[in-house]
């Protein structure tokens, strides 16, 4: 078997960046501030980096500049707000490309991203539309990589009631179960707190309204552990 290097990350969400100078934007650039200070190899924003789709470009430019300063990988999983949709935030793709080391999850089936310089493979399901009836965790498969951290990142509400309050963004617990995942990064909801053990999956809360982020540290031989960080 494999041995893999202990990798670290930073996993947030929920920023809803709306405007220029607003909170979420304060919010970014301490992300990154922290990314930067606790030595992160991988910065994973689990949804709704932006609050809708209506973003202007000076907006645009500011979140270039903040990624700009981080010299590791960058995830992004579009959420309900910021889902996506023609003509929305994500579908700017020359902007995207122009983001140095940044990779929007994009196909709406589900999509893995393996990243083998840092022994890490992500899959995630984007949101892209409104109103339907979204199961943010179907669609995996069932191949993985011995030699890989195998992270999955999903935003929605965990449910594990047979009637649950939300009509949709169901995630449950045999959705997370059925393949064995390193981490499972959560966004939506804007508390930091865990809701599975096995495998590890939690919310990271959000840094506007719970002013928390979740570094995520991989070890071989400790295995995973996931520290609330205060922003």
């Amino acid at each position: 078997m494999n041995t893999r290097p202990a990798r670290r990350i930073l996993h947030t969400a929920d920023l809803h960046m709306a405007f220029l100078g607003d909170k979420g934007c304060s919010g970014l650039e301490t992300v990154v501030n922290t990314a930067i200070k606790q030595r992160a190899d991988l910065l994973l924003i689990a949804g709704d980096l932006f609050d809708n789709n209506r973003i202007e470009d000076e907006l645009m430019e500011f979140v270039r500049a903040q990624f700009w300063r981080l010299p590791i990988p960058i995830v992004i999983l579009p959420g309900n707000h910021d889902c996506l949709v023609p003509g929305g935030v994500f579908s700017k793709n020359e902007f995207w490309k122009s983001c140095r080391n940044l990779h929007v999850l994009q196909h709406t089936d589900g999509e893995t991203l393996n990243l083998p310089f840092l022994n890490v493979s992500i899959w995630g399901k984007p949101i892209d539309n409104y109103f339907g009836d979204i199961h943010p965790m179907q669609g995996r498969s069932k191949q993985i990589d011995g030699g890989f951290w195998n992270i999955a990142v999903a935003h929605g509400y965990f449910v594990d009631t047979d009637s649950p309050r939300f009509p949709s963004y169901h995630i449950t617990e045999p959705e997370i179960a059925e393949n064995p995942w390193d981490y499972v990064a959560l966004g939506h909801v804007p508390t930091f707190h865990c809701v599975c053990n096995s495998p590890i999956a939690y919310y990271s809360g959000s840094p506007l309204i719970s002013g928390t982020a979740a570094i995520v540290d991989f070890d071989e031989k400790t295995g995973v552990h996931v520290t609330c960080c205060l922003l």
